[in-house]
C-alpha cells in the first residue's frame, strides 16, 4: 500500500495483464513535471505515485507461460504465445527496449497433415481440389488449381467479388477503404462477416477454409470491416516470433522495471467496484472497495487495464458502471464479443509423430483438435532428438465447448472439495526450479494440469489424425481455457454495428469527465494480439496522460505486411 505521506494515489491501475503493467511501467518512469496533463496530478515530486492492483497472484493475465517439470529444456505457451515482425509496439519492445531473446516459429510445412473428413492429406495435396473431400463449385475449383493459392485464400476470394480490388491494399489504405465502403447500399460496418461470405462462396468452401486456417473464429459473424482488415493485412512474407523464455518474460521484465521505478504491485487483490471521491484538495478522484477485506485506496485516477468480462464482474455502481447513470458506457461495453480459445499440452517420452515424416511446424483437422503444434522439446526452438516430445492443441469457438465438457466433472470436483481425476504424471528425474522465474512457469504448469478424461481424449484424437498404430501415452498435461471468469474469452472480436476506429479512442476514457480509464486487448484494432493491448496502453498514455511516445518505437521494416496463419 502507498505510504501515509502519499495515502492518495495518482494513478490506481487494476489488472496485471499486459496493458496494466506496461502502463505502470510507463507512468512510473515519466517524469510529471514533463507533461501539463501530469503536473496537475502530482503536488511535490517529478514522479507519480503508481500502484498496480491484480486479483490473482501472477502478473501476465492472458499471457501464461509455462514449464512442464518433464520438459525442462523449453517454456510452453497456454497463452498469448508470439508476435510478428510487423506489429510495431510489442516488436520494438521486445527487440528495442527490454532485448529478449527470441527465435521465429515454423508454422505451415507442405509435410504436415490435413486431417479432413476422415481423410489424411499432407499440406502440399490441399491445393488439388480433386483430392479435398469438400463438394466446391466450378469456380472454387479453378481459383484453388491457379499458382501459389491454398484453401484459406478463400476467403479472400469470396470477399474481393464483393469489394474488388480490396485485396491489394494493406495498412492504412486498407483501413480507410473499409471504413467508408457499402455492400448494397450499407455501410459494411453494419454487416457481419459470415453473412458476406455467405453470398459469395459454398458453405463447402467456408468449411475448408475455416479448417485449414485453424480457426472457426476467422469465419464468424463479426464486425466485417474488422474482421477483412484482419484478413488482408496478414501476408506470409514476415516472422512469427516466440520468446527463449516465454511470452511471460515480457510481463516480468516490465514488472522488475517498474518496482525498480518505485511502482508498487498488489497480488490477490481483487476489485469490487470504485465510485467517485472528493479528494482533500477538492479535485476528483476515485475511490476502489475491493474483497476480503483489502483496506479501500483512494486515487487521482484509476485504470481499467481489464478484459470486458472482468469489467462486468465488477459492481455495476459510480458514475462509470451503473447503467442508468451512464448508458453511454453499456453501449461502450457492448460494441465487442469474447472468443473462447482452449490450449493444452500433452507431454510424451518421445515425439512419436516423427514416424511419419512430420516434426515441426502444424498440423491441421476438422475434428476438435483442430490445431496441433509440435512444440519445440529443447532450448531456442530447437527439437531434441533424444528426450520428450510435446504437442500443443489450440482450438476456439464450438470445439471449446468440447473440451469443456471433458472438464467439467473437475470443475466439479473443485467447487465441492472432493478429488478430481487428474491425468497421471511419471515421476519426473528434473532438478527443482532455481531461480523465482522459472519456479512461476513451474506453478503456472501444475496449477493447470489435466483432467484425465481431457488428455485420453486428445491423445486419442491426435492418434486417429496421424493414423500410427501405436503411441506411448502421455506423461505430463496442462490446459488452460480462456473461456472462464474473469477472462471471459482469450481474445475478442468487434460486434456488428460499431465503428471500431471510433470506438477505441472513446472507451480509453468512456466517461469524459471523469477519471477512469481503459485498456486493452478488447478495444482496438489489432484485437487478438498483445499489439493490440499495447496500442489502447499508448492511446491512453499519450492522450490522457500526457505521455511522449517512446524513443525506443520504430516502425517496422514492412510496415503494412503481417504474419498469415495462427496465433
Amino acid at each position: 500500500m502507498p505510504s501515509k505521506k502519499s495515502e492518495i494515489l495518482d494513478v490506481a491501475i487494476v489488472g496485471g495483464g499486459i496493458s496494466g503493467i506496461y502502463a505502470g511501467w510507463r507512468l512510473a518512469t515519466a517524469d510529471a513535471g514533463a507533461s501539463k496533463k501530469l503536473r496537475g496530478r502530482k503536488h511535490a515530486s517529478k514522479k507519480l505515485s503508481v500502484q498496480v492492483f491484480e486479483g490473482s497472484d501472477r502478473i501476465g493475465g492472458r499471457l501464461l507461460s509455462a514449464q512442464s517439470a518433464h520438459a525442462a529444456e523449453t517454456v510452453c505457451e497456454a497463452g498469448g504465445m508470439r508476435y510478428v515482425s510487423a506489429q510495431t509496439w510489442i516488436r520494438s519492445l521486445i527487440e528495442n527496449e527490454l532485448k529478449l531473446p527470441r527465435f521465429p516459429q515454423i508454422v505451415d510445412l507442405p509435410q504436415n497433415i490435413a486431417y479432413l473428413r476422415g481423410w489424411q492429406l499432407r499440406g502440399s495435396q490441399t491445393t488439388d481440389a480433386s483430392l479435398l473431400p469438400y463438394d466446391l463449385a466450378w469456380a472454387e475449383q479453378q481459383f484453388l488449381a491457379e499458382p501459389k493459392r491454398s484453401p484459406n485464400d478463400l476467403i479472400g476470394w469470396a470477399v474481393a467479388k464483393l469489394l474488388p480490388g480490396v485485396n491489394v491494399l494493406t495498412g492504412e489504405a486498407l483501413d480507410k477503404y473499409l471504413q467508408q465502403a457499402e455492400v448494397d447500399g450499407t455501410p459494411l460496418y453494419k454487416h457481419g462477416f459470415w453473412n458476406l461470405l455467405a453470398r459469395a462462396m459454398t458453405t463447402e468452401a467456408l468449411a475448408l477454409a475455416k479448417a485449414t486456417i485453424g480457426y472457426d473464429s476467422l469465419g464468424a459473424n463479426a464486425n466485417a470491416v474488422d474482421m477483412i482488415s484482419e484478413y488482408f493485412n496478414f501476408t506470409p512474407d514476415v516472422n512469427y516470433y516466440l520468446l527463449d523464455d516465454g511470452y511471460d518474460a515480457v510481463p516480468w521484465t516490465l514488472q522488475e522495471r517498474f518496482v525498480a521505478a518505485g511502482g508498487v504491485v498488489t497480488p490477490n487483490a481483487w476489485l469490487e467496484g470504485f465510485d467517485a471521491a472528493t479528494l482533500p484538495d477538492g479535485s476528483q478522484g476515485v475511490t476502489l472497495q475491493f474483497r476480503s477485506g483489502h483496506p479501500s485506496v483512494m486515487a487521482r485516477a484509476v485504470v481499467l487495464a481489464m478484459p470486458p468480462r472482468s469489467i462486468r464482474l465488477l459492481a455495476q455502481r459510480g458514475p462509470v458502471l451503473d447503467p442508468q447513470k451512464a448508458p453511454d458506457v453499456q453501449v461502450l461495453l457492448d460494441s465487442v464479443e469474447p472468443i473462447p480459445l482452449y490450449k493444452l499440452f500433452l507431454v510424451y517420452p518421445y515425439a512419436w509423430w516423427s514416424a511419419v515424416g512430420v516434426s515441426e511446424g502444424r498440423s491441421l483437422t476438422d475434428i476438435p483438435v483442430h490445431q496441433c503444434y509440435y512444440w519445440p522439446s529443447g532450448p531456442n526452438g530447437t527439437m531434441l532428438k533424444d528426450g520428450p516430445g510435446i504437442i500443443m492443441a489450440y482450438n476456439d469457438q464450438a470445439d471449446v465447448g468440447f473440451w469443456g465438457g471433458l472438464g467439467a466433472a473437475a470443475r466439479v470436483a473443485r467447487k465441492t472439495g472432493a478429488k478430481a481425476r487428474m491425468y497421471p504424471r511419471a515421476t519426473a528425474n528434473v532438478a527443482a526450479a532455481v531461480n523465482p522465474f522459472t519456479a512461476r512457469l513451474r506453478k503456472n504448469w501444475h496449477e493447470h494440469e489435466a483432467p484425465y478424461e481431457m488428455a485420453a481424449e486428445m491423445h486419442r484424437q491426435l492418434v486417429l489424425m496421424h493414423n500410427v498404430q501405436f503411441a506411448p501415452s502421455p506423461i505430463d498435461a496442462a490446459f488452460m481455457d480462456w473461456s472462464a471468469d474473469p477472462f471471459g474469452g482469450g481474445v475478442h472480436f468487434w460486434n456488428i454495428g460499431y465503428k471500431s476506429w471510433e470506438v477505441l479512442h472513446q472507451m480509453t476514457q468512456p466517461k469524459p469527465d471523469f477519471p477512469c480509464y481503459v485498456c486493452g486487448e478488447a478495444w482496438s484494432t489489432n484485437q487478438t494480439w498483445v499489439e493490440g493491448a499495447l496500442q489502447t496502453a499508448e492511446i491512453m498514455l499519450q492522450k490522457h496522460f500526457g505521455l511522449p511516445k517512446p524513443p525506443w518505437v520504430t516502425e517496422p521494416v514492412a510496415a503494412a505486411a503481417q504474419a498469415a496463419g495462427a496465433r
